[in-house]
C-alpha cells in the first residue's frame, strides 16, 4: 500500500504534517507533498515566499527525500527517488513550473483514504478491507484460590548473649605540615599584547567589508541569500542565481572578489554596486 503526506514547513526549519488537500497550498507557505506512488517528492513555494524561505523548505524536502518520515513504527517514504521544486510565481510563465504543477494537481485530486496522523493512501479498497472491528476478548473467570493448610507453630529457640563489642582506638590526627607556596613570577609580555589588539583590530576589518558589500548589494536587490564556504569565500546569491563571489585576505584584510562576479547582471549595477563599496570602504582609513 502506498502512503502519502503533506506537510508546511514553518519558520526555523519545522515540518509540520498537515490535513490533506489543494487549499493547503497558499501564497505564504512552502508546502511539501510526498508521495510514495510516484517516488517523488514535490515542493511548492508560494508567492509571498522569499528566498530565505524557500532554501529553508529546500532543505527540510531533502531531509525527507534521505531518511523518510517515521511514524511509529513504519518510515513512509524512505524510497523517494526526486524532488519537484514548484515556484507558483513562475506557473503559467514557465513552461517546466506548469508541467510540474500539472503533475501536482494530478496528485492532490486522487481519491484518497485519510487514515492516522494526516496520512493518506490513494488504495482506496485496499485500506477500507483492511480495517476491521475490534472484538472484545471475552473475560475468563479467576480461579479461586485454594486454601492452604496452616503451618505448626515450632518452638522459638532463646537468642544467644551478643558479644561484647571491642572499644574504638582512639583516632589520631594527622600533623598537619604548612608549606610556603612559592611566590609567582609575573612576566609582562607587551609586545604580545599589541600583537593580539592587531589581530583583533583585522578581525573587525574583514566584519566590516563584508558589511559593506552586502549594503552594497541591497541597495540593488533586496531578496538575497549570503553563504559562507568551507574555504573562507563568500557567496551572495539571488533567485535567479549567483550575484558575486569573494574572498578576504586575513593577513591584510584586504578583499578580492572572484573572475565570474557579477557576470549574471548588468554593467550598470556591476558598477554602482563596486563604486558603492569603495566608498565605504574609504570609512576604514
Amino acid at each position: 500500500m502506498d502512503y502519502a503526506l503533506m506537510f508546511n514547513v514553518k519558520p526555523g526549519g519545522v515540518s509540520e504534517p498537515i490535513k490533506w488537500g489543494k487549499d493547503q497550498l497558499q501564497p505564504d507557505r512552502s508546502i511539501i507533498v510526498l508521495d510514495e506512488s510516484t517516488l517523488s517528492l514535490y515542493l511548492w513555494h508560494g508567492q509571498q515566499q522569499g528566498l530565505v524561505q524557500r532554501r529553508t523548505a529546500l532543505r527540510q524536502a531533502q531531509s525527507l527525500k534521505g531518511h523518510g518520515y517515521t511514524v511509529g513504527k513504519s518510515i513512509i517514504g524512505r524510497d523517494i527517488k526526486t524532488i519537484k521544486e514548484i515556484d507558483a510565481r513562475k506557473v503559467g510563465k514557465v513552461p517546466e513550473a506548469d508541467e510540474l504543477y500539472s503533475d501536482l494537481e494530478k496528485v492532490l485530486d486522487k481519491p484518497v483514504k485519510e487514515l492516522e496522523d494526516n496520512i493518506v493512501t490513494f488504495d482506496v479498497e485496499e485500506a477500507e478491507g483492511k480495517i476491521s472491528k475490534k472484538v472484545g476478548a471475552t473475560a475468563k473467570p479467576k480461579p479461586k484460590p485454594k486454601p492452604t493448610p496452616q503451618a505448626k507453630a515450632q518452638p522459638k529457640a532463646k537468642p544467644s548473649e551478643p558479644e561484647p563489642k571491642p572499644k574504638p582506638k582512639p583516632k589520631t590526627e594527622p600533623k598537619v605540615e604548612t608549606q610556603e607556596k612559592p611566590k609567582r613570577k609575573v612576566e609582562l609580555e607587551p609586545i604580545k599584547k599589541a600583537s593580539d589588539e592587531k589581530e583583533g583590530s583585522k578581525g573587525l576589518i574583514v566584519e566590516a567589508r563584508v558589511g559593506f558589500v552586502l549594503k552594497a548589494v541591497l541597495d540593488h536587490y533586496s531578496d538575497i541569500w549570503v553563504s559562507k564556504k568551507d574555504d573562507g569565500s563568500y557567496a551572495i546569491e539571488m533567485m535567479e542565481g549567483p550575484i558575486c563571489k569573494f574572498e578576504i585576505d586575513k593577513s591584510t584584510a584586504k578583499l578580492k572578489f572572484s573572475q565570474n562576479s557579477f557576470s549574471g547582471i548588468s554593467t550598470n549595477i556591476k558598477t554602482a554596486i563596486q563604486k558603492k563599496y569603495i566608498e565605504l570602504s574609504k570609512l576604514l582609513k
